[in-house]
């Protein structure tokens, strides 16, 4: 079975190819186009099943029928396939979407991710392997206004991280981006909680912290003592 959708972004049309054949698959994959598999487990006579089917390995989805296509999977596939960010929210002065491969680097700091979001070659292998499989990790901020990157945000298993760039604090951008994705994270990603990690010595983000609701963690030791970890309940606990 193969299915070809053309998804329209920006009034231009991304094919997409779902399909459990692997000639159909690879043609499209080899021009360019997303893929998604429709997979059925392998049969157990077959003893390894990426030399049986290479091809759904390329695949970002799949999907046991075409039932469970949904536009969002849809938009999704054609948009990381053509390196078009994914937009993850907005505020009235920021976007919120996913970097892309022409994005400017940041340059090297203590904050750039070890190096995650200052090398190209990192950035890109984090592209690829955090929003795929994890839909979710550190977004770059957008100024609507300008269409710069102003930093980025996000959150990374349950952890909230931010870092707004020095030529753009003291401008409420932090607080602004904060309450947008602890927002998601309670609504479209599910989180029972979030949490924090702030160095002791920073009060403009520990005050941002508690604005937002945060509140120390009752065992604040953990490996650097210089820092705080804070939690911020996004669901009613039960008996509460």
């Amino acid at each position: 079975m193969t299915i070809i959708k053309n998804i329209n972004i920006d009034g231009i049309p991304y094919p997409v190819t779902i399909s459990d054949e692997e000639e159909a698959l690879s043609a499209a994959y080899e021009a360019g186009g997303a893929i998604i598999g429709i997979w059925a487990p392998p049969s157990p006579d077959i003893p390894d099943e990426k030399e049986a089917a290479p091809i759904f390995w390329k695949c970002l989805y799949l999907v046991a029928s075409p039932e469970e296509l949904s536009p969002q999977l849809l938009e999704r596939a054609a948009r990381r396939r053509a390196d078009l960010p994914w937009l993850i929210g907005e505020t009235s002065r920021l976007l919120i979407r996913e970097f892309t491969s022409r994005d400017p680097l940041e340059p090297p700091s203590g904050e750039d991710g070890d190096g995650v979001f200052s090398d190209w070659e990192k950035r890109e292998a984090y592209r690829k392997n955090q929003y795929a499989f994890y839909e979710h990790g550190l977004w770059a901020l957008t100024e609507k206004t300008s269409g710069q990157i102003i930093g980025k945000a996000g959150v990374t298993g349950e952890e909230l991280s931010y870092h707004i760039y020095p030529p753009f604090r003291r401008c409420g951008y932090a607080r602004e981006a904060c309450e947008r994705i602890i927002r998601l994270a309670r609504e479209e990603l599910g989180l029972a909680r979030l949490w924090i990690r702030i160095r002791k010595e920073n009060t403009a983000s520990l005050r941002l912290a508690g604005a937002l609701g945060f509140r120390p963690e009752k065992t604040m030791n953990g490996p650097d003592p210089q820092e705080l970890r804070l939690i911020l309940p996004l669901r009613k606990q039960p008996g509460a």
